[in-house]
């Protein structure tokens, strides 16, 4: 199979032939949406940049002429699109030459017979595109109406690029026609349809886009000199998958941590310079230094989206327990890059353990009150949390680090939403009963929490929710029901007293708890309580808000 693929600009794609979309061709089916987006992103290409925008597959010959579009229809389409609205625009402000080198060598040419052809053309059974876009203004033929969805399609999108681009100025015109003609692409050449099928068919085989982790690793390899007997990139790239588990959150959480916090669709183009600032010669030093970036920051990505207390030194259990219950108990997810920076920073030794835990616990106390209960979104802190781990990364000392970090507690308290809004919704959040075991995860993390502040002692690992106005009494004697499930009625209890008191009454289980728990937080209900009712269990709750608000936080 006699197949080319060279990367190359949009100019020399364009100059090199004539290109035709068959009859068979799905049809043109960008939405506002998309052009939006390419709008977007050549308008952020900054000068002498590349931006790729992906391959496309054509079926003819490298040094030909004509070639048949088998994959790229929709990019070579718009493209074409965007530069007939730059051309239009231009003759419709008196800049002839500039128009007409944008009509003459990109949108039309001469063919082998020394007619005018246009660059591409749409073999579909319409001639919208040439009649009312590639046309000039003075041959444009507004009478042909547009029926087919795609030839709907490709009016609206002249439009709407036409009603974008005429608010420029001349030379911002100029700036976008540069970057569109030095967007980069892959032209891969088959000669024949059925292999240039093929090859279409082996790019897409997975049924899915590239990711950018996919793109990333492409770049790296290509930048990489690699060293006889020694399997690099390839020992590393496969370690950073293993511990990423194909998170699709990884590469943005890493680039966040250190750099920049950029969207996906963003984030290649970002690392290319990335890259090259480490390494402006290009001999493989920056692909090496950011892929060993990557690999360092993959491990601690593991550690915090998949907390294991066997992957932590007993003296940081304290630590492994607060990720995990931002990470799985609440699933945050805005905080990684942050988190990240901050563990990174940790395990190298470059802020104290006092401070890492307080920024810690402030996280957790922001997530517990105003997600996990007040069920708030998380709308921005993303950003924010990109930020901090970006002051962190760049502070030059272990003052400057913990600087930030007492910074970063203080910005997030003033986030924490009021005791009022938090004492609202605790009831719709914290409660239990066996046959709604929705929230006794949480209702768990909260006993433990509290018993935890308390208890000097281990915990025991076998624990578990009680009810001290038993779940089902043999005579109801609460005015009101509902309190039974509340968090004011509940404690945490070994397993195995848990077991002997069932739905005993409460002064029979006062004594036997008091004989035999360790748990501190069960000792100072029932000492303190000489029958258990509706009054005491409303009380009860009015003191756990501000415990679990603030006082279990300290």
């Amino acid at each position: 199979m006699n197949v080319d693929a060279l990367g190359m600009p949009i100019k020399k794609l364009l100059t090199d032939g004539i290109y035709t979309i068959p009859d068979y061709q799905r049809e043109y089916d960008w939405e506002d949406e998309q052009i939006n987006e390419l709008i977007e992103d050549i308008n952020e290409i900054e000068p002498n940049d590349s931006y790729f925008i992906g391959h496309m597959v054509f079926e003819g010959k490298r040094n030909g002429e004509y070639f048949t579009v088998i994959d790229g229809q929709q990019r070579i389409t718009t493209i074409t699109i965007m530069l007939c609205c730059l051309r239009d625009i231009f003759y419709a402000q008196n800049e002839m030459d500039l128009a007409n080198a944008i009509n003459d060598r990109y949108i039309f040419c001469k063919d082998d017979n020394n007619k005018l052809s246009a660059r591409l053309i749409n073999k579909m059974p319409y001639p919208v595109l040439q009649a009312r876009v590639q046309n000039a203004p003075n041959n444009k033929d507004n009478n042909i109406l547009p029926i087919k969805e795609g030839e709907i399609k490709i009016v609206s999108a002249y439009d709407k690029i036409y009603a974008v681009l005429k608010k420029y100025t001349k030379d911002e015109l100029m700036r976008f026609r540069d970057k569109i003609l030095n967007l980069e692409t892959v032209s891969v050449v088959a000669e024949g349809v059925s292999n240039a099928s093929t090859i279409f068919m082996t790019l897409n085989s997975t049924g899915k886009d590239l990711t950018p982790l996919d793109l990333v690793k492409s770049l790296i390899f290509s930048k990489y000199k690699t060293t006889p007997l020694i399997n690099e990139p390839y020992d590393t790239w496969k370690k950073i998958e293993t511990n990423a588990k194909q998170n699709s959150k990884f590469l943005n959480n890493f680039y966040a941590s250190r750099y920049k916090k950029v969207s996906d669709r963003k984030i290649f183009k970002e690392i290319e310079k990335t890259i090259k600032k480490y390494n402006p010669n290009d001999n493989g030093t920056g692909a090496k230094v950011f892929l060993n970036q990557m690999l360092n920051d993959s491990i601690i990505f593991k550690l915090i989206n998949e907390p294991s207390q066997t992957d932590w030194e007993k003296k940081d259990y304290d630590i492994f327990e607060s990720i995990f219950a931002l990470t799985q108990q609440f699933k945050i997810q805005v905080s990684n890059s942050f988190l990240i920076a901050l563990i990174r920073d940790y395990k190298n030794k470059s802020i104290s353990k006092d401070l890492c835990l307080k920024v810690l616990s402030v996280m957790e106390r922001l997530h517990f009150v105003n997600n996990a209960v007040c069920s708030n979104r998380s709308s921005g802190l993303d950003q924010l949390y990109a930020k901090f781990a970006q002051n962190l990364y760049h502070a030059n000392s272990r003052e400057n680090k913990h600087r930030v970090i007492r910074s970063v507690c203080s910005e997030l308290k003033n986030k924490i939403v009021s005791v009022s809004d938090f004492d609202a919704n605790v009831d719709n959040k914290l409660y239990y009963t066996k046959k709604d075991g929705k929230q006794k995860e949480l209702v768990k993390y909260v006993l433990t929490k509290m018993e935890r502040k308390k208890n000097k002692n281990s915990i025991p690992i076998a624990t578990s929710i009680e009810h001290i106005y038993p779940e089902s009494p043999s005579i109801m004697e609460l005015a009101d029901p509902n309190l039974i499930k509340n968090i004011g009625n509940l404690v945490l209890l070994e397993d195995d007293i848990n077991s002997k008191i069932g739905n005993k009454e409460f002064l029979t289980k006062k004594t036997y708890v008091l004989s035999k728990t360790k748990m501190v937080t069960a000792k100072e209900v029932f000492n303190n309580a000489a029958s258990w009712k509706d009054k005491e269990i409303v009380q009860r709750r009015a003191e756990l808000i501000n415990e679990m608000y603030e006082q279990m936080w300290k």
